[in-house]
This record gives C-alpha cells, structure tokens and sequence, in this order.
C-alpha cells in the first residue's frame, strides 16, 4: 500500500488529506478533521456533504483518475479519533479511583503507540510503577477539577 499526505489551505486553517493506494488500486481518501461530540448512537454518525465534496475536489486535483467521471465511490464515511483537549493521551490511574487505569486519547497514532502504552500500562498496573517510558506527562490528574 502506498499513502501520500495533501495539506491545503491557508497556514491558520490548513487541512492535511490522506491518499492510501491500496494494492488492488482502490484509494481511500480521508481527512478534514472537524471537532464535534460523540453522539450515543453510531447509526447518527454521517459524514459531511461539504467535507466529502472537498475530498472529492482535492482527489481529482490530485489525480484525474480520481475524478467524479472516472472513480466510482464505494462509500462516504466519517469516523470519531479519540483526541484529548490538549492532545496528549491519558495513560495511568484515575485519580481518586485505585486501581482503575486508563489508556486513551492517541488520536490516529494508537496504532504506533499502542505497544509502547500496553507495555507500560502493564507495568504499572503490575508494579505500580513504570519504567518503559516516564507516564507523568500522560497522567490523567492533569484533567482534574479543582475540589
């Protein structure tokens, strides 16, 4: 598979869109990242028009197999990254909660992360303390409302 980034826009507002050519010569398309709430059913999780055509326009600007008269769209989607507030995952304890851990907020970077956090994560919850990698910055206290 092959992937390309595409960033558009001015530097204030710029947009990165993802191109992924996979081997049987279908490409998947995403970006036009947007924050919104989670909503409780995903059946009420629609992409939208405006970014889809945006997609759609940078795709054949890209590449004019991917025009709108030449690509067939299999489908639109959208989907949910889980991102923190301040963009730096909550790895360790919940304060006031012993022994309830979490490990979440790595954005589209779970994957590469994912090893490294499950690493530490188990020695933590093991030896209650880590060494694989310094947690203090990831620590979930920093959400933490004053009482």
């Amino acid at each position: 598979m092959y992937c390309f980034l595409v960033t558009f826009g001015p530097k204030e507002v710029s947009q990165s869109i993802q191109k992924c050519i996979r081997p049987t010569g279908e490409v998947y398309i995403c970006g036009m990242s947007a924050k919104a709430e989670v909503p409780d059913d995903p059946e009420e999780i629609d992409p939208d028009p405006e970014s889809i055509g945006t997609l759609k326009r940078v795709a054949q600007n890209v590449s004019s197999h991917l025009a709108a008269d030449a690509a067939v769209v299999r489908a639109e989607q959208a989907c949910f990254l889980p991102c923190t507030d301040d963009d730096v995952p909550v790895i360790g304890e919940v304060p006031g909660v012993v022994g309830c851990y979490v490990a979440t907020g790595h954005s589209c970077w779970g994957i590469l992360n994912g090893p490294a956090t499950g690493a530490s994560m188990a020695e933590l919850v093991l030896k209650g303390r880590t060494t694989i990698v310094d947690l203090s910055r990831f620590c979930p206290s920093r959400f933490s409302r004053p009482t």
